[in-house]
């Protein structure tokens, strides 16, 4: 279904979605508890993505592209090591990681996807 190009176990520097596929698009999620800290909140984040995405009828091995915001880059390793785990082996989206200014200080990390269907 997708074509990836360029693609190491954290990203791919291109994904190729067929013509006519049906698309999911996740609003950034934050983690549903605030008092965990930064590894604590991306696996509730990405709990909650898996839960969106299987509601849609598709999964993580779909994502095409994901956006991460921090809200101190230097935590981007702690990140990196916990998305590394969650992204299926060649099924690494293309994505981006910056550092931002979140909505609640207690935010240490929000993530968006959008998949395929």
């Amino acid at each position: 279904m997708l074509t990836r190009h360029h693609t190491g176990t954290r990203m791919s520097q291109m994904v190729e979605v067929p013509a006519g596929a049906a698309m999911v698009y996740l609003a950034g999620q934050i983690s549903d508890d605030r008092s965990l800290d930064l590894e604590g909140q991306t696996r509730n984040i990405l709990a909650k993505i898996d839960r969106y995405l299987a509601e849609a009828g598709t999964d993580r091995s779909n994502i095409v592209s994901a956006m991460i915001w921090l809200s101190d880059i230097r935590n981007r390793h702690a990140v990196n090591a916990i998305w590394d785990d969650w992204v299926p082996d060649g099924e690494a989206p293309a994505r981006a990681c910056v550092e931002a200014r979140l909505a609640e200080p207690t935010d240490l990390v929000e993530i968006q996807v959008i998949a395929a269907k």
